[in-house]
């Protein structure tokens, strides 16, 4: 029989969180202290509770939607299927979580698609989160 990882609760809970509104106590119970963020936003990840709780509700009240289709559970981690829009940029993705001991996400690593759309969308939100915004260069330009 598969083995499923602890506390899927706390993945379900978290998209809950999302689709009404990204409270932050909520999101701060849900997140470890010690959070890291893996995102294509930028090349360094995110770390610290309060950062990521802060970027996860800047990108959520950016977003024309937000939200959660569908949650996996493997034997270590947890991952949520996802669809966000901000402006006209529209991606889909998949939201990878490890979960710590005490049922907290200690780690997240996001992967977005299709290439074009998710340029355009980190350029977005690079203004509004003070990163570096990237340029999709092809063989045509």
């Amino acid at each position: 029989m598969p083995r499923i990882a602890p506390h899927r609760a706390t993945m379900e809970s978290f998209v809950d969180c999302i689709h009404g509104g990204a409270d932050k106590d909520a999101l701060t119970r849900l997140f470890a202290e010690d959070v890291v963020l893996y995102s294509p936003l930028g090349d360094e990840p995110v770390t610290g509770r309060e950062a990521v709780v802060d970027v996860t509700q800047t990108v959520n009240k950016l977003a024309v939607e937000d939200s959660y289709k569908e949650v996996f559970s493997g034997p270590t981690h947890h991952a949520a299927r996802f669809r966000l829009q901000v402006e006209d940029a529209a991606i889909d993705g998949v939201y990878q979580v490890l979960l710590n001991a005490d049922g907290k996400i200690a780690e997240v690593t996001i992967w977005w698609r299709p290439l074009p759309a998710g340029v355009e969308l980190q350029r977005v939100l690079a203004k509004v989160l003070g990163m570096q915004p990237w340029e999709l260069h092809t063989d045509g330009e």
